[in-house]
């Protein structure tokens, strides 16, 4: 009787400290937590991957000049309806396609110029989703507006995946990164910094983005010097470090880095 009375004492004890230690650590309700946090990053994760894969019920290409049109313009418009005529007829019959060029002079195209905040000679996408505007100016396009197939065959694969067809991610990358290119060129400390961050930081590896050395490929320059026209910069007055990013131009390093970094987050 007095070991069965030793043996029941210290059995009430290690129950009493089993008992303490499950309250303490709460295994069902930290799993239920954990299961909890899960799922809504589940579910956060889903939402994010509809927004980015959704496709458009419509896209629109607008493109907007004033009355007396430049070549580039009318090159434009002419190269962009040729790619529709030929690629886009089932969708443009559908409706699910729309291309218009507007003469933002005219008094009855005054609302239109200003939802789309176009001024002169300016092209837009706008992708028509859950009966939401989502446009965005296109500046890539005029880049390439000296080869009617690179012009066609980038604004095809963009207009294709923004209505929902399959575009492979070597295609996409390969988008991206004609959207963003740095210009560097040779004895130039500014450059060298901009450099070693993307290096100390892995960028290239984050990001799709193009380097170029104008001192080693004149072609390289004078795209430099016609972007820097696109965005009214003097190329007579400007020199690298320079970069071209989505239709707009930064020429100190500080703006350079501050954009790569944004690019990241």
């Amino acid at each position: 009787m007095k070991k069965l009375g030793i043996y029941l004492l210290y059995g009430g004890v290690l129950f009493f400290a089993i008992a303490l230690i499950y309250i303490s650590v709460g295994p069902d309700k930290k799993t239920e937590s954990i299961d909890t946090d899960a799922n809504v990053q589940a579910d956060n994760s889903g939402a994010a991957e509809v927004r980015q894969t959704k496709p458009a019920e419509k896209v629109q290409i607008y493109e907007f000049h004033s009355t007396n049109r430049c070549y580039s313009c009318i090159t434009m418009g002419q190269y962009i309806k040729t790619m529709v005529d030929e690629s886009f007829q089932t969708e443009i019959k559908s409706g699910k396609l729309e291309f218009r060029e507007i003469n933002v002079d005219l008094p009855e195209n005054k609302a239109v110029a200003a939802k789309f905040q176009a001024a002169g000679t300016s092209l837009f996408l706008n992708a028509i989703i859950d009966g939401q505007d989502n446009i965005q100016e296109e500046a890539q396009a005029w880049r390439l507006l000296g080869d009617q197939k690179a012009l066609s065959d980038y604004l095809s694969k963009k207009l294709r995946g923004m209505i929902g067809e399959t575009v492979s991610a070597g295609t996409q990358k390969e988008m991206e990164k004609m959207n963003i290119t740095f210009y560097s060129g040779d004895n130039c400390p500014n450059c060298v910094n901009i450099q070693k961050y993307l290096a100390d930081n892995g960028v290239k590896e984050k990001m799709a983005f193009e380097e170029k050395n104008v001192d080693k490929n004149e072609t390289d320059a004078e795209q430099m010097a016609e972007d820097a026209m696109r965005c009214n910069v003097d190329p007579e007055a400007f020199g690298v470090p320079f970069l071209w990013a989505d239709g707009k131009c930064y020429t100190n390093e500080k703006d350079i880095i501050d954009l790569f970094k944004q690019k990241l987050n």
